[in-house]
């Protein structure tokens, strides 16, 4: 690859004192970038083009120069909406700016730390399952009844079946 190539005009510089000994790393998606799904960063963004979906940062998150985010926003460090900039989602981050000129809607998590929202609980099982029957309809019990000392096992109800029921006839006659 060439030092002089589009992708080596285009590289962000790393900010000095990061504390990540030059690991930190520092993206950022063009005019004509676009994004759909979720993207996660170890380092800064900035976004230029667009993105549809959830961005994860541990850095800052800057939106600028026409730059729009549709979906939710989550930055350890800033979030940034410039001037020129919109963003559509909810934000979780330790410090927002939003410039004269910004486009945002959403809601807004702010503090120091900011934590990743909590993951989404798996399928939870019922305890009973649900049945649908008629109001004359006897349920049976979901554990077997026991006998008490020195009585004998009743045995539980059955439900009742439903009969068909017929509209009434009309004897011959036609008008």
């Amino acid at each position: 690859m060439s030092s002089t190539g589009p992708a080596a005009r285009n590289r962000t510089p790393v900010p000095a004192g990061n504390g990540s000994d030059g690991d930190h790393s520092s993206i950022v998606l063009g005019p004509r970038d676009r994004l759909v799904g979720q993207l996660y960063v170890e380092g800064d963004l900035r976004v230029v083009g667009t993105v549809e979906g959830g961005l994860e940062v541990t850095g800052s998150v800057e939106i600028d120069d026409g730059g729009r985010v549709t979906g939710p926003v989550t930055a350890r460090d800033r979030l940034v909406v410039g001037r020129a900039g919109s963003l559509l989602g909810d934000v979780r981050v330790a410090r927002l700016v939003v410039q004269d000129g910004a486009t945002f809607s959403g809601k807004v998590s702010m503090g120091k730390q900011v934590e990743a929202p909590p993951k989404p609980v798996e399928a939870v099982q019922a305890a009973e399952p649900v049945i649908n029957a008629p109001a004359a309809t006897v349920a049976e019990p979901a554990q077997p009844m026991q006998p008490i000392r020195g009585q004998q096992a009743v045995k539980p109800a059955q439900p009742a079946k439903p009969q068909a029921t017929r509209p009434p006839e009309t004897k011959g006659k036609r008008r």
